[in-house]
């Protein structure tokens, strides 16, 4: 990715270690790269086309290692946008992560065996 060039810059917002919030600026390159299978297997698998979109973050604040994100995606990426799209995507992993999280210890969802959205709505609310 060192021979790509960047293609924008893209804000986002970063709680700090005093749970305030700050606007991160993130470099973006991306680039579509094929991934041959093992020497021993490329006649059962194919290739793949994959995209890398790396961002890293330009001016970090002093007392916080800069962000830089390495994201691999099967899915196209033709442009900024579709780019800033998947990173968009990534930045949301902590507030999915914490909504499992209460799901799990919080409304007890795998102690109730509830398999159905529906069944699983109820016992949240």
């Amino acid at each position: 990715m060192e021979e790509t060039s960047v293609k924008g810059v893209h804000y986002i917002d970063v709680r700090d270690d005093k749970g305030e919030m700050t606007k991160a600026a993130l470099e973006i390159k991306f680039k579509r790269i094929a991934v041959l299978p093992p020497i021993g297997k490329q006649n059962r698998y194919p290739a793949l086309d994959l995209t890398v979109i790396h961002a890293s973050e330009r001016g970090a604040p002093k007392g916080r290692k800069p962000i830089e994100w390495k994201l691999i995606t099967d899915l196209p990426v033709r442009g900024r946008s579709e780019a800033i799209e998947k990173i968009n995507w990534y930045a949301m992993r902590w507030k999915i992560e914490m909504f499992h999280k209460i799901l799990k210890s919080g409304c007890r969802a795998e102690d109730s065996k509830l398999r159905t959205a529906e069944r699983l709505a109820r016992v949240c609310t």
